[in-house]
């Protein structure tokens, strides 16, 4: 089953995007706290992270540092309201695969989740 975390302090966009993905098949675990989030990647290896920016309790570049150094395999969606263009090109740096800004269509963050899956090799064919 393919999992997906959620790390964002505003319920409402937490809540659609998990029954939207969970609908679809998925495991979808959620965190509005920083450090909640790195507890999760650290027990659960998402195959995706959808990480704010701004959280309450700690930078969301310095929670995608941490989740990939943790989960290098896991795939990154960065996603804020704020628009810095120096947050979004560390962000690349750091290993993050997709930037969405804030308010996301939930069918273009399906699309971009779905093109994720189709980069990743699946198992080596014997």
């Amino acid at each position: 089953m393919r999992t997906l975390l959620i790390v964002d302090d505003e319920i409402g966009i937490t809540d659609e995007v998990k029954s939207f993905f969970e609908e679809e098949g998925y495991q979808v675990f959620t965190a509005d706290t920083a450090k909640e989030g790195i507890q999760i990647v650290s027990q659960v290896r998402p195959d995706v992270l959808l990480l704010d920016m701004k959280l309450p309790d700690m930078s969301g570049l310095n929670v995608l540092q941490i989740a990939k150094a943790i989960s290098p395999a896991t795939k990154v969606i960065v996603n804020t309201g704020y628009v810095d263009q120096a947050i979004i090109d560390e962000a690349a740096k750091m290993g993050r695969d997709v930037f969405l800004q804030k308010p996301f269509d939930l069918m273009v963050l399906w699309e971009e989740v779905d093109k994720l899956f189709r980069q990743t090799p699946g198992p080596p064919q014997s």
